[in-house]
């Protein structure tokens, strides 16, 4: 449904959601047990991982295809980075060290905001490869 956006929505929100789904392989990776290939066989962890990291190379390439890559690399950081987050916090019981949280919070929020950062502003415009032209490479054959 992504791949169906107008050209606009299309890279940010395809970017998105493969960070989300890096983000579902980080979380589904931390709760393996263990690395005995018996036991992985039996932990639906194991297929978390699996399906998680192919859909988002998917959809991180169709990102790619579909516009800018500073774009979608940014909205790809704030998804891997915003739901392994809230759900380490909320759900695995992580937190900042003593004393350290409005750190850690400043830090999330600067990776934060810096990634929407870039993903507004981070494409240079009027650059040599856009001025280029393919017409340029008959003139100077020609001499």
């Amino acid at each position: 449904m992504a791949g169906r956006l107008p050209g606009r929505w299309r890279t940010p929100i395809l970017g998105l959601c493969a960070g989300l789904c890096f983000g579902v392989l980080a979380l589904a990776a931390r709760t393996l047990p263990e690395l005995d290939p018996v036991r992985l066989l039996r932990e639906p962890a194991t297929y978390l991982v699996a399906v998680s990291s192919l859909i988002a190379l998917v959809l991180w390439t169709m990102a790619l295809s579909a516009g800018a890559v500073t774009t979608a690399t940014a909205a790809m950081v704030v998804g891997e980075t915003v739901l392994p987050a809230v759900v380490g916090v909320l759900v695995l019981g992580d937190e900042a060290r003593a004393g350290w949280a409005p750190v850690a919070v400043g830090g999330f929020l600067l990776a934060v905001g810096g990634a929407l950062a870039l993903a507004r502003f981070g494409e240079l415009r009027g650059g040599p490869a856009e001025g280029a032209t393919a017409t340029a490479a008959p003139a100077e054959a020609g001499r």
